[in-house]
């Protein structure tokens, strides 16, 4: 079987390592290459990370898809629904919806409407990355030490939430909940976020995130 290339654009150095810590081996046994790389903010310094508008998102994902235009290239985003700008192409239509998964599924039309190449498949997190260390809260609360309190307490906050439910408030959002709890954890985000995600593990981040699991199953078949 040939080998697709697929471009994950990922919003900050978390995504990025759990792209490639724990998508990059999976999708290699579905022959294809995954290549990770965080939207470019500032051109002129260099500076990657955050989804400061929607402009520099879009500009940074045409101009890697006019550097690689083959057939065999595909393209898909990691992006937070939290703290997304108003400018986002969809943005009042998805405001009208109630459920978080139509407002997300709106925008996502939306902005492949508006990159407008069939090689693109875009995802926006439900709410944010932190969103998948809920599916065992147990992963991160090992990596940060004396915080068994503080997590059991984040625990029963959350016991009636499913993760991708986690919402988009400002002190409500998957992440804030954790800097709540264990203020520490916003320092540490790129350090003990991303393997926590990893020790969880593929299989019950999909069991527990259907939207994350739908994008997974949709890029497992990009060779098919």
């Amino acid at each position: 079987m040939a080998w697709s290339r697929l471009y994950i654009t990922v919003e900050g150095q978390s995504e990025r390592k759990f792209a490639d810590d724990v998508l990059q081996p999976y999708f290699a046994s579905f022959s294809i290459e995954v290549k990770t790389r965080v939207v470019l903010t500032n051109r002129k310094l260099g500076k990657r990370g955050g989804i400061m508008d929607f402009e520099k998102i879009r500009n940074d994902l045409l101009r890697l898809m006019r550097e690689d235009y083959k057939p065999e290239a595909r393209f898909t985003t990691m992006i937070d629904l939290y703290a997304l700008p108003h400018e986002f192409p969809g943005w009042e239509n998805a405001q009208k919806k109630m459920l978080a998964i139509e407002r997300v599924e709106i925008l996502e039309s939306a902005l492949k409407e508006e990159i407008g190449d069939q090689r693109f498949l875009p995802y926006i997190q439900l709410h944010e990355f932190e969103a998948l260390l809920y599916c065992d809260l147990m992963q991160l609360q090992q990596r940060i030490s004396g915080t068994e309190s503080a997590f059991a307490l984040l625990s029963e906050e959350v016991k009636h939430l499913e993760p991708e439910d986690i919402n988009e408030g400002r002190e409500t959002a998957p992440s804030k909940r954790i800097i709540k709890h264990v203020p520490i954890y916003e320092r540490l985000k790129v350090r003990v976020g991303a393997p926590a995600a990893t020790a969880i593990g593929l299989p019950m981040l999909r069991n527990k995130c259907p939207h994350f699991d739908r994008w997974v199953s949709q890029l497992e078949r990009l060779n098919h």
